[in-house]
């Protein structure tokens, strides 16, 4: 993939993490160095936080969809295109065990329950950025004729439901390299 498209790519990748360092300043927010970031960046104000780190967000999502629309209209290649979105998702996997596990133990108690709630509804805005990428993917590979609806439709699908999005996309991205190797060899 040509190095000039990956930054509208890259921070879609981002949003598990940016999440993570919004949680990770929650928890250890009297802590000095935190303590002094959130005094001094953000007077001391959870919400003026909160509106940051969502707006980081929600412009790391808008990259990600103008990376689509892109993608679409400038016909980038299919399997190049299928590779980073199969390792932006494997990168998302260790933010998102973390947001599971820190969600679960937030959904505890009904003070942190907002939490768990902002935890899960970014990490379905991650999902649903990437699972536009990796659809983007699944067009290309179609209009390049390396594969055909009928036969990648599940990929498009999978990209709504967490885990499956993973696996598709790794199975769909070997799936192109099989068939570009075939054709190559035949």
């Amino acid at each position: 993939m040509d190095k000039k498209r990956l930054w509208l790519l890259i921070p879609a990748a981002l949003i598990p993490y940016i999440s993570l360092v919004a949680v990770v300043f929650i928890l250890n927010s009297t802590k000095p160095v935190f303590s002094w970031i959130m005094d001094r960046i953000f007077s001391d104000n959870g919400l003026i936080f909160a509106a940051v780190i969502l707006l980081i967000c929600l412009v790391a999502a808008a990259l990600g969809i103008i990376g689509f629309a892109k993608s679409i209209r400038e016909k980038w290649d299919a399997i190049p295109m299928a590779k980073t979105i199969m390792w932006i998702k494997l990168c998302q996997i260790p933010a998102y065990v973390a947001i599971f596990v820190l969600g679960m133990i937030m959904a505890i108690t009904i003070f942190t329950i907002p939490f768990a709630i902002a935890l899960f509804l970014l990490d379905c805005l991650a999902l649903t950025v990437t699972g536009l990428l990796n659809f983007s993917a699944v067009i290309a590979a179609c209009r390049e004729g390396k594969t055909t609806w009928k036969k990648s439709w599940w990929v498009a699908v999978l990209q709504a439901v967490f885990c499956a999005d993973v696996v598709a996309s790794v199975i769909f991205y070997r799936t192109l390299k099989r068939n570009e190797q075939a054709i190559v060899s035949a």
